[in-house]
């Protein structure tokens, strides 16, 4: 039974109104990117140059007129895998970390249970599901400190206290809730909302991607497993029903699957957008609600538009959001 997991919105001012309809996607698709022999692929960044972006469009962070200033930064190549996941949170365990959701191997299942005609290469490279915002920033941690660099997100202001634990959402607001961001670690973290949109649309206002509805082309098919190529009306008994290994789309400036496969978490509070730059996005949200974007394997054309701002709560989870990482 189709799942509704995020309310969607955004016009020129907030709307709590619409629910995103998921999307699915499927076995053979073109593009390619992913070399299931080379298994350290799944840690590759690519660098993007930031800059101060007039935005020209009437939706997302880049509206008509605002001004958006972005620092450089690195964007992972693809969603965090359920096979980097695995092995980050494995030593996050053994290592004082505490997870409020082991994650599943993209859609229904975990260590490579589900799916019928996956090899166990594929299923091992779909995207992690079924992970909250509190898992992803305290996995970020685990990832920086397994990877020798310092971890970003904290208990407290004086940065004394590494985030080590999650929680899933009992109404109420966690100590990861009001983690402490270290701006000058070197560590993983999850991208801004500004810093995802500039991604999605290919990082260069100069370049024709950036006008694109989706992300690099206007095509969806070419760069998205959503609704029309992988749902099959819901049919979960279809081999390719979920979503798909990352990189088997075509990629936008060396990204894949920034439109559809996985809904993807940001840092941000969800809000409206403020007329003046702020990157970071605003300090709370009135509706305690975080900012995901992308789309993904259930959602329809619309949700997987590179402007779509979708939202859920920070122990918000389900089998169509995941995410990837970012770092200086």
């Amino acid at each position: 039974m189709r799942t509704m997991w995020f309310k969607a919105v955004f016009a020129a001012v907030l709307v709590l109104a619409a629910v995103l309809v998921f999307t699915a996607c499927s076995h053979s698709g073109g593009g390619g990117g992913y070399d299931f022999s080379t298994p350290q692929q799944y840690r590759e960044m690519v660098t993007l140059s930031g800059g101060t972006i007039t935005g020209s469009g009437v939706d997302g962070v880049f509206i008509t007129s605002r001004e958006v200033a972005l620092g450089g930064f690195k964007m992972a190549k693809y969603e965090t895998t359920w096979e980097l996941w695995k092995e980050v949170y494995d030593w996050g365990v053994a290592n004082g970390y505490s997870f409020a959701n082991a994650g599943e191997e993209g859609h229904g299942g975990t260590d490579g249970t589900s799916g019928t005609s996956w090899t166990a290469e594929e299923k091992k490279r779909r995207p992690v599901t079924t992970i909250n915002w509190r898992d992803a920033i305290v996995w970020c941690n685990a990832y920086s400190e397994l990877s020798g660099k310092t971890p970003v997100y904290y208990t407290d202001t004086g940065y004394g206290t590494v985030l080590k634990t999650s929680t899933n959402d009992s109404g109420t607001a966690t100590e990861a809730d009001g983690a402490a961001v270290k701006s000058d670690a070197d560590g993983y973290r999850l991208p801004t909302e500004a810093e995802w949109e500039y991604a999605a649309r290919g990082g260069n206002p100069s370049d024709g991607a950036w006008g694109y509805t989706y992300a690099g082309s206007n095509t969806i098919g070419d760069v998205a497993w959503y609704e029309g190529n992988a749902y099959f009306s819901g049919d979960t008994s279809n081999a390719d029903y979920g979503p798909h290994p990352v990189g088997t789309k075509t990629a936008n400036a060396g990204l894949h699957d920034l439109s559809g496969n996985v809904w993807e978490w940001c840092w941000d509070w969800y809000d409206s957008i403020a007329t003046t730059t702020d990157p970071v996005g605003p300090s709370s949200s009135p509706y305690s609600l975080r900012v995901v974007r992308g789309g993904g394997w259930g959602d329809s054309a619309a949700g997987c538009a590179v402007a779509y701002r979708g939202l859920d709560g920070p122990g918000g989870r389900g089998s169509i959001l995941g995410f990837r990482v970012v770092s200086p």
